[in-house]
């Protein structure tokens, strides 16, 4: 009976070993010259979970050692499990210190509705967070991925607010085309889900919006002149479409070859040569992260004739 109970608790652990990982992993795709507002509003959610993931691990691991003959082995397991839990809880605390102090102007949303909440099962410092601003949404579907992400994330999965200030900030986040589909609706919290259900049936079309980022790409103009502020927009538009296809699950690992040889058609002649002459020095093919960190390379090179921008910090790596 104890070998079964044994065997059930090592795999729960497995479980929650593979959790961790999970979150290490996160972190590590993180870009780490700062994070934006939704990966900033992600990674404290992240935070809040991985607490109660360490809270079950001990739990797991008490029982595992008074089963368990071997406490040697049992012992290094708790080690490697809080060495790897520690190290990694202190980066995201390190990223999350560092966004908010070159970012004050970022507060959390989800302090907006009634204060501190208690018994919500997560630790929380009582330390006032910089407020993460919700981002407007226009009815533009480039942008959906991260509105809905955002909102998600701040809002809507907030167990702790009321139906009614959901919907306000709802309403309050909405612009342009995209207010005028649930501007009809009576503003009550027994309508809330209506008006999201509405918004999402508008916009949370898979297929309209894997095209909509697709065309981004193809329809990127080209590069005439060298140009830092250029290079680094069609950096930025690469990554944020494949990011987002990625999201609504295309194969997006497999791209590399077709994306570099259609963006590096969009480069300027001199930058262009700068990129044949940086891929011939590879021992191998080039994928999308020897293309993103060539080009890099070439904004250190270009004059600063454009804007100050260009002393600016390189940007962030796409997620693969």
């Amino acid at each position: 009976m104890s070998e079964s109970k044994l065997r059930e608790l090592v795999r729960r652990r497995g479980s929650l070993k593979a959790k961790l990982t999970h979150f290490s992993n996160f972190i590590r795709l993180l870009p780490g010259t700062g994070l934006d507002t939704f990966q900033a509003a992600e990674l404290e959610c992240r935070l809040d979970s991985i607490d109660n993931l360490y809270k079950e691990f001990n739990v797991l691991q008490t029982e595992l050692e008074l089963l368990s003959e071997d406490t040697d082995e049992m012992y290094d397991e708790k080690e490697l499990f809080e060495t790897q839990y520690y190290t990694q809880v202190a980066r995201a605390k390190a990223m999350l210190t560092k966004t908010r102090s070159s970012s004050p102007a970022l507060v959390s949303a989800t302090s907006a509705d009634d204060g501190p909440h208690h018994g919500s099962g997560c630790k929380h410092d009582f330390v006032r967070l910089p407020k993460i601003d919700l981002p407007h949404f226009s009815g533009d579907y480039q942008h959906w991925l991260e509105f809905r992400d955002t909102y998600l994330s701040l809002i809507r999965n907030n167990k702790n607010m009321r139906e009614t200030n959901k919907f306000h900030y709802l309403r309050a986040a909405l612009t342009d085309s995209a207010s005028l589909v649930i501007k009809s609706i009576d503003f009550k919290a027994d309508n809330y889900g209506i008006a999201w259900q509405l918004l999402c049936e508008r916009y949370n079309n898979e297929r309209l919006l894997i095209n909509n980022h697709v065309q981004a790409l193809f329809n990127f103009e080209h590069i005439q002149k060298e140009s830092c502020s250029s290079l680094r927009n069609m950096i930025d538009v690469t990554n944020k479409n494949l990011r987002a296809l990625d999201t609504l699950g295309q194969p997006t690992e497999h791209w590399d070859t077709l994306v570099i040889y259609m963006m590096s058609k969009k480069l300027d002649t001199l930058t262009n040569r700068e990129w044949e002459e940086y891929k011939n020095n590879l021992n191998s093919l080039p994928n999308l992260k020897d293309f993103i960190n060539g080009c890099d390379q070439f904004v250190v090179t270009i004059p600063l004739k454009d804007s100050p921008e260009c002393l600016g910090d390189s940007y962030a790596m796409a997620k693969r």
